[in-house]
């Protein structure tokens, strides 16, 4: 319990200095923003792609690693799981 505490004290204060550095509060705040709204689509496009495979016993786990490649590569992001999952894992 102790670890959650330091690292969202790690964080906030990264994005403080961040933002202190960038001399603008609404810039990193939108960059976070981004990156949520993106990680969310990909997680979607992974639970799409979950439904589907199940016919044929596909399946790539969604955990925010994966979320954030589908979300922020796009296409080539999920073709990439995609392979990884067949070449490495399978």
């Amino acid at each position: 319990m102790m670890d959650i505490k330091w690292w969202v004290f790690a964080l906030v204060g990264a994005v403080v200095v961040f933002m202190v550095i960038n001399r603008s509060v609404t810039q990193p705040l939108y960059w976070i923003w981004q990156g949520f709204l993106y990680s969310a689509i990909g997680g979607l496009v992974l639970f799409l792609i979950n439904l589907v495979g199940q016919y044929v016993h596909f399946h790539i786990p969604i955990n925010p690693v994966t979320a954030i490649v589908a979300g922020m590569l796009g296409a080539p992001g999920v073709l990439y799981l995609v392979a990884v999952k067949l070449i490495f894992v399978a």
